[in-house]
Order: C-alpha cells, then structure tokens, then sequence
C-alpha cells in the first residue's frame, strides 16, 4: 500500500476490503448451512425413510406388528402409517435411525404424542 494515501482513500479502500470480506463471510455461511442440513438427523430419517431400505423396514416392522399401532393397538393400513421414534428425534437426535428406537403408529397416535 502506498504511504501517501489521504483518509478518504484508505477509507475507501477500508470499506471495499469490508464488501469482499462480507460477500466470502455469506458464502461461508451458505457452505456451512448446506452442511448443516445434510448431516441434520431428521433430514438424514427422511432420507433414509424413502429409501427402499427404508420402505422394507417399515413393511417389515408393520407385520411385525400385526399391521397394528404400536401405540393405540388398533389396526391400521400401511399406506398412511407413521414411521415414530419412540425417544423423538428432537431430544435425541442421535438415535433418529436407530431401527430400536422405531416402530409403527397410527398418524392420529404420533401427532398426538408430539416430542413427549
């Protein structure tokens, strides 16, 4: 930089580095948010739960079930089931596909129960 800029040129140049510094900073942040939402547990369940494993298991554990609610007992179809974390996903994050912490439930059953 040279030494013989006046204030108005330095306080230029100040508020250009400032503007490329906040458009790096955004770009940044966008990277980490995308991220974020790969690695997010109830992104990674969706995922995993339209997956063809995904769709096996729930096929599977429905019979298991007896095509029954795990929760009310009553007998529900499969199209339209929820596949329910037992520990919910917003307190236990870590278990969101852990097949032990699934089960089958009528969407009246896990819309009810919310995150309890």
């Amino acid at each position: 930089m040279q030494e013989n800029l006046s204030l108005s040129q330095l306080t230029k140049k100040l508020f250009e580095t400032n503007v490329k510094l906040d458009k790096k900073d955004h770009k940044s942040q966008l990277l980490v948010n995308k991220i974020k939402l790969k690695y997010d547990p109830r992104n990674q369940f969706n995922t995993w739960k339209t997956s063809q494993e995904g769709k096996q298991w729930k096929k599977q554990k429905y019979q298991q079930q007896q095509n029954c609610c795990s929760i009310c007992k009553k007998k529900i179809e499969l199209k339209g089931s929820h596949i329910d974390h037992i520990k919910p996903i917003s307190k236990y994050p870590n278990l969101s596909l852990t097949l032990s912490n699934l089960q089958i439930a009528c969407w009246q059953c896990n819309t009810s129960k919310s995150n309890r």
